[in-house]
């Protein structure tokens, strides 16, 4: 593996079994330390990205929660469901 430091970031070689090395300090800086899953994706020509799923998680349920307070909805939308269901019900009976 060679390592060099590249305008803030790091040149980092693949081996012949297509496996990197990172940098220590690139992964304590991205809080990935200790041994652990994550989740890879190529985005677009050249780039590679590693990402902890803990961390897509929570931006998945911060951008639904953002979704439903933006369409109206504030309580669960299990409770929400129950309560259209109720409307509907009283209003056919």
């Amino acid at each position: 593996m060679t390592v060099v430091g590249v305008g803030g970031g790091y040149r980092v070689r693949v081996d012949a079994k297509r496996r990197p090395t990172l940098p220590a300090a690139v992964i304590d800086a991205a809080g990935l330390g200790g041994s652990r899953e994550l989740v890879v994706h190529a985005d677009g020509p050249g780039r590679i990205v590693l990402e902890d799923p803990a961390v897509l998680l929570a931006q998945f349920q911060s951008a639904v929660a953002r979704g439903k307070a933006a369409a109206g909805f504030h309580g669960s939308l299990a409770e929400d469901l129950a309560a259209d269901r109720a409307a509907d019900s009283a209003a056919t009976h």
